[in-house]
């Protein structure tokens, strides 16, 4: 009876003593940060030698960063080997900003290096300065752009040279409580990405609720939803995909009518 009672109470030690071992792995899974949501806000067409604001927004979750660590735009002409880089302003409500203004006219990107609460996004933004030569026909990846009142932006997460391209579309007039049919067509290195998680992301210009929209692959590489969206005014379309090591996003700004 002795033997049995020491058995019991070892086994009950033992147990006792994984259970302890256990908690720091749960514990350190719940200090993994949200990733970083970040918008860059701009005009997409700016007239030369206007001086705007350009501003990222940055959220983690469902909150704004007030503290990020660091905010940089890369800023540089479609082209060109020479990039700017300018440290932002810390507006104190979750927005950083510069003020900028472009001498040439032409393609130019910008990407927010952002770094926040161990986590990093660089998001990219395409704009053209009317000028004289404004209005190209090719973007500087070669891609033929859209010629009518939506253009196509890139993002991208990864190294320059292996950049994701998106060809976005959509009807040329959008109206508030009406379907519309949004299309995305997604590369890299000219290599169609066929079988990925591709996911529209929407919410009205200033509103903090976003929305989260499952794609279908109608064609090889290229993904489709329609959308009926809620109200008339200025919304914000993010498309994200995921495939592999594959993970990147761009954005894109909608005018709905009513």
């Amino acid at each position: 009876m002795k033997k049995l009672l020491f058995f019991f109470i070892t086994v009950m030690l033992l147990l006792t003593a994984c259970s302890a071992g256990s908690e720091p792995k749960e514990d350190a899974l719940e200090d993994v940060p949200e990733l970083l949501e970040v918008s860059i806000i701009t005009p997409e067409k700016i007239e030369m030698n206007t001086e705007i604001t350009v501003k990222a927004e940055v959220l983690q979750g469902e909150e704004k960063v007030t503290n990020a660590d660091e905010v940089k735009f890369e800023i540089w002409k479609s082209g060109q080997e020479d990039h700017e880089m300018i440290p932002a302003l810390n507006e104190k409500d979750g927005t950083y900003s510069i003020k900028k203004s472009f001498s040439e006219g032409g393609n130019y990107f910008i990407v927010a290096h952002t770094t926040a609460n161990r986590m990093h996004s660089m998001p990219k933004k395409e704009v053209i300065v009317l000028g004289n030569e404004s209005n190209h026909a090719h973007t500087a990846d070669g891609e033929n752009e859209n010629h009518d009142d939506q253009h196509s932006d890139q993002g991208h997460d990864d190294h320059h040279n292996s950049e994701v391209t998106f060809d976005f579309h959509a009807p040329s007039t959008i109206k508030s409580h009406q379907p519309a049919e949004l299309t995305v067509k997604i590369a890299q290195e000219e290599q169609l990405i066929s079988g990925a998680n591709v996911r529209f992301e929407i919410w009205e210009e200033n509103e903090t609720k976003h929305q989260f929209i499952n794609t279908k692959e109608v064609s090889t590489g290229t993904y489709s939803a329609d959308y009926t969206f809620p109200a008339k005014g200025l919304f914000i379309l993010k498309i994200h995909v995921e495939k592999g090591n594959i993970h990147d996003h761009t954005e894109k700004s909608i005018e709905v009518g009513s």
